[in-house]
């Protein structure tokens, strides 16, 4: 009996890319019509939210299943055994992230969450980190304190890119960015199957990313964003673990401490970010996981930027940190690690300094001009049991204090089954 023709590995990655990509294009539009259509909105608010308008916040699952669906069917399970257990937490983050966008969960739940699946993952598939390669003079990692480490990691990088998620098209640029390096270097190093991982998680991001440039028309809520961030921290470390001598990465990644380094250089920004922002938050006093207008960029929009210039700003200073990590790749690790660290504060003092010298002329505009007598406040316009149809001619309507526009098609016709209802539904916090 003929062997079933086998396609080459490179067509097998176009496969899954191109796979990933055309399904989640499809599945997006469905995905904002329901929502619509049920009323399941991310509303905005006053304090940390920065869009006007309610928006779908259910693309994760056009992310999840996109991904997960292609990658099962163009990965090679004898390679890849750990596939299983990959699914299963990666199923487990899924569920969490939908219940969260429907109707929010306190963090203590979605951390055990996050623990349950970087668990599954760490022991049960024995995907972890086995050595730090001579950093803070650590190599081989006994295995308990691989595991906690590996687990800890995981669940770092999760919350990072779900801490990141707060303008259009920001996680989902850095998570094509950090997808697309990773599958290109994976499969240069022969690792095919979890290359193919990496571009099928690749392109289901790109659909997504297609409807939510700003002005985005759907966000991926914390389903896409937790299943984002734990995808690449697996990725992330079975790249480290791959390491292969390859001649086409000869002079760039030379022994298995470069690709820590480079790892370490991809997910950058949303490490620098989370870092920064737990400690400043720890400093003051408050909660790390305590929301607030803290992150790279709620300080790029302080600026005067708008979402696309803050997300290429972002992506540009990602770049040029990992063209760092391939300059300083021969240093000694620590000090490689210290260079890029100094790069990122550099670009951080900068864009920091900006902001402080707006403030300042701001702050002098504003008292060298008398303001006028201040006129009083009109009253709080209240949001009615039946929806007018003024309300839907996309005009702005005063939710909590705060301007925000209705979309005409989110409302339902008079006559029509659930016109009594109020106009949506707040499904988060």
């Amino acid at each position: 009996m003929d062997m079933l023709y086998t396609p080459p590995e490179y067509l097998l990655c176009l496969l899954s890319f191109s796979g990933s990509l055309i399904l989640s294009i499809l599945s997006i539009p469905k995905i904002i019509y329901i929502a619509k259509r049920k009323r399941l909105f991310d509303v905005p608010d006053n304090q940390r939210k920065i869009h006007t308008r309610t928006t779908p916040n259910l693309g994760g699952i056009a992310i999840f299943f996109s991904f997960m669906i292609i990658t099962a069917l163009f990965i090679n399970p004898v390679t890849f055994t750990q596939w299983n257990y990959f699914a299963a937490a990666a199923l487990i983050l899924f569920v969490t992230g939908i219940k969260d966008d429907l109707i929010s969960l306190p963090p203590v739940k979605k951390l055990l969450a996050q623990f349950f699946a970087a668990f599954v993952t760490v022991y049960f598939a024995d995907i972890r980190l086995t050595s730090l390669y001579g950093f803070l003079g650590i190599y081989e990692l006994p295995e308990l304190l691989s595991i906690a480490f590996s687990v800890v990691g995981c669940m770092f990088i999760t919350n990072a890119f779900n801490l990141i998620d707060g303008i259009d098209g920001l996680a989902g640029a850095i998570g094509v960015l950090a997808s697309g390096f990773f599958g290109v270097l994976l499969y240069l190093e022969g690792n095919y199957s979890v290359a193919i991982m990496a571009f099928s998680l690749m392109g289901a991001i790109m659909g997504f990313l297609r409807y939510n440039i700003a002005p985005a028309r759907i966000f991926m809520g914390d389903t896409g964003s937790m299943v984002i961030g734990f995808s690449i921290s697996v990725i992330a470390i079975l790249f480290v673990r791959s390491f292969a001598v390859n001649p086409l990465l000869e002079g760039w990644i030379d022994m298995p401490k470069d690709t820590l380094i480079v790892t370490l250089s991809i997910l950058f920004i949303p490490v620098f970010d989370t870092l920064r922002v737990f400690t400043t938050r720890s400093i003051k006093g408050r909660s790390p996981f305590r929301a607030d207008r803290t992150h790279l960029h709620h300080y790029l929009l302080d600026l005067g930027f708008s979402h696309n210039r803050t997300v290429l700003s972002l992506l540009t200073a990602n770049l040029i940190i990992i063209a760092t990590s391939f300059l300083v790749r021969d240093y000694d690790l620590h000090l490689a690690v210290a260079m890029l660290f100094f790069v990122a504060f550099a670009l951080f003092a900068v864009m920091y300094g900006l902001r402080r010298r707006m403030a300042r002329h701001a702050g002098a505009a504003a008292t060298a001009v008398t303001p006028p007598a201040a006129a009083p406040a009109p009253a709080r316009q209240a949001l009615p049991d039946k929806p007018s149809r003024h309300m839907w001619n996309k005009q702005p309507v005063t939710l909590k204090g705060k301007k925000i526009v209705m979309e005409e098609e989110d409302a339902l016709p008079d006559g029509r089954e659930g016109y009594n209802q109020p106009p949506y539904r707040s499904l988060s916090s």
